[in-house]
């Protein structure tokens, strides 16, 4: 089945499917012979990185030392697959950057820049035909293996198996809650004064978010996936930014001859300036779609999406959509409503809360946003 919740399913379900699928799916690839290839490795890590954000999702209410392992045990493998995998990325950034070696592009037209270029692109290749030996493949298959049978003895907090709301109220207001505090940071401080860790923490937090949301796009198709498309945008273009950075860093790493002349110095500098004006662009196009995701407090944004999961686990018990009436409006009016007011059900029973102390609980969260 494909990485989402089904409404036949209770959340709890829901969770212990989707690990186990995703989790047999990597076992599978690094299982490939004789060995897997780059792209393979490439969707193993994906398959890592995803599943880390269906624990970070369920935050609060799978038990947090099963979730602490486990999140370990997935970051340790990611870990074990990156060093070829990373070099072949950066290889990608170079011919996005320079373009290949028969078809250059921009500095590397010129000679002192194509000579540099070249250096940095055979190192590159050096570590990207660096096979991974059967001895970490065989490592990452036990360490995925034996997460998989520990799924089933996962334990989770009473009252979550039929409240699918919470684990939006918990999880996902963690995740876009920590994306839009360092969004904010940057735009606290300037574009220019913010740090490569910042940007690469606020990609991190776009791409977890951007697999939660696909977790629960069936809730409201259209809706979501426009969130999501603009997540990978942002993503994508900081992703691009940090291997862009990672190429300044090697080509500033790079020794000097002692028969370089003053022209092998300038040409240095103008690739590097080059590569500043192409993630100056990157920053620019990600911090305005950020703007764009994160203008909702968390509390507000969380509160939306769980009126949409009640619309949509009801709309599946029921068999077919709510019907507009001339009594009252469409439950989507009603369910922007009560997201708007701050007051309607949702929130409350999200959080196990009924009225004034759901409604005190729910300005309190409003307030911390």
């Amino acid at each position: 089945m494909a990485f989402r919740f089904e409404n036949h399913e209770t959340p709890i379900d829901g969770l212990r499917r989707i690990a186990s699928e995703r989790l047999e799916q990597a076992i599978s690839a690094a299982g490939i012979r004789p060995r897997p290839s780059p792209d393979d490795v490439h969707e193993i890590r994906k398959d890592l990185k995803s599943l880390r954000a269906l624990l970070q999702l369920a935050r609060g209410h799978l038990v947090k030392a099963t979730r602490g392992q486990e999140n370990v045990v997935l970051r340790d493998a990611g870990r074990t697959l990156s060093g070829s995998r990373d070099a072949a990325a950066l290889l990608e950034a170079l011919e996005k950057l320079f373009g290949t070696q028969e078809h250059p592009k921009g500095e590397a037209l010129h000679p002192i820049g194509a000579q540099i270029i070249g250096r940095i692109r055979q190192q590159l290749q050096s570590e990207a035909a660096r096979s991974l030996t059967h001895r970490e493949l065989r490592t990452v298959s036990e360490m995925l293996s034996s997460m998989r049978t520990r799924i089933p003895d996962w334990v989770f907090a009473t009252g979550v198996i039929q409240r699918g709301s919470m684990l939006l109220a918990a999880g996902l207001e963690h995740t876009y809650r920590r994306g839009r505090q360092h969004y904010r940071i940057v735009e606290t401080i300037g574009m220019e004064n913010a740090t490569d860790e910042l940007w690469h923490e606020i990609r991190k937090q776009a791409k977890a978010l951007g697999y939660q949301l696909r977790l629960l796009r069936k809730i409201w198709p259209s809706a979501l996936h426009a969130w999501i498309d603009a997540l990978d945008e942002v993503s994508d273009g900081l992703g691009d930014d940090h291997d862009f950075a990672l190429i300044q860093q090697r080509i500033l790493q790079l020794p000097f001859e002692t028969t370089d002349t003053e022209q092998q110095v300038n040409g240095r500098q103008a690739l590097l300036r080059t590569i500043d004006r192409r993630r100056q662009r990157l920053k620019l196009f990600s911090l305005n779609r950020a703007r764009m995701i994160y203008v909702e407090k968390p509390a507000r944004f969380v509160e939306r999406l769980s009126v949409y999961w009640e619309l949509w686990r009801d709309g599946g018990r029921t068999g077919a959509p709510r019907k507009r009436t001339a009594a009252g409006p469409h439950p989507d009016e009603a369910g922007h409503k009560q997201s708007q007011t701050g007051n309607g059900p949702a929130l409350s029973r999200a959080r196990g809360t009924t009225g004034a102390a759901g409604r005190e609980q729910t300005a309190n969260l409003k307030s911390r946003g």
